[in-house]
């Protein structure tokens, strides 16, 4: 399974180069995980109302509901980002992509906003490339720059340097 981050500050654009991904990828017939880690503090939302959250609330350590096509799990102990790259690696996957988890060291795709921002090109590992909406800001660097301001245009581009780097 190969892993890769999108990283970068809150409202960067890590959920939506995610989803693009998972969608480039998944159309080209690779098995897609992803994992988001929350860290704006508190909880991840639940759904309320159903029997699977009651049973939760009640005070099931884990609680799952299986459908058709979806089988869903709340969990009610924390894991650690290796801990759940392992549970992932039970699920046959081609690739893992995580949004978040910043001081990990897996390979990351960093989003850049504003010049603020730039610190994390020193700060972070195994940086492969960079998304931004000011080119300007990150010329001149040693990664791949991708215009964030095209994402939907450049989304193909990100996804075959991706491809290349775990083929490669």
């Amino acid at each position: 399974m190969e892993i890769y981050q999108i990283a970068g500050y809150k409202n960067s654009g890590k959920t939506a180069v995610t989803n693009q991904l998972i969608r480039y990828f998944s159309a080209e017939g690779f098995k897609v995980g992803s994992l988001k880690h929350h860290g704006h503090g508190g909880e991840p939302d639940m759904a309320e109302r159903t029997d699977s959250y009651q049973h939760f609330e009640s005070g099931s350590v884990v609680s799952g509901v299986q459908g058709e096509k979806l089988t869903q799990l709340t969990l009610r102990m924390p894991f650690g980002l290796e801990a759940l790259i392992q549970l992932y690696g039970k699920f046959s996957l081609d690739l893992l992509l995580i949004e978040g988890y910043k001081q990990a060291d897996y390979r990351k795709i960093v989003l850049i906003k504003n010049e603020a921002d730039l610190s994390l090109l020193q700060e972070l590992s195994n940086i492969i490339a960079v998304g931004t909406w000011d080119v300007k800001l990150v010329e001149n660097r040693n990664y791949p720059i991708f215009d964030m301001n095209h994402l939907q245009d450049n989304i193909s581009a990100l996804a075959d340097h991706i491809r290349r780097d775990f083929d490669g």
